[in-house]
């Protein structure tokens, strides 16, 4: 069998970081990237958690997922108050956030 279920997480995984190296200049479509990269480590978790038939799997994907939620808040609040500064939201201008 050439397409495992296994290998869905890591084709998922690797797709996100192809889409992060290929797009450095739009910060919403990186943060959706790292997104996808958290929710890729979770369903591993989940499907190494099915198969070995343990909880602690799942356990784990759910800190996972509370992790990606709040990175994703704090992540686009930072996104706000840089486009009430600027009137953009582009990578080039993330040096004059430096405190």
């Amino acid at each position: 069998m050439i397409f495992s279920l296994n290998s869905l997480p890591f084709i998922i995984f690797t797709l996100s970081i192809i889409g992060i190296i290929l797009n450095r200049t739009n910060i919403i479509l990186i943060l959706i990237c790292i997104e996808i990269m958290l929710l890729s480590i979770s369903l591993n978790f989940i499907l190494h958690s099915i198969i070995l038939k343990t909880i602690l799997g799942q356990i784990y994907s759910l800190y996972i997922i509370t992790v990606a939620a709040v990175e994703s808040a704090i992540g686009l609040s930072i996104m706000i108050s840089f486009y009430k500064l600027k009137g953009s939201i582009s990578i080039r201008f993330l040096n004059l956030l430096k405190g």
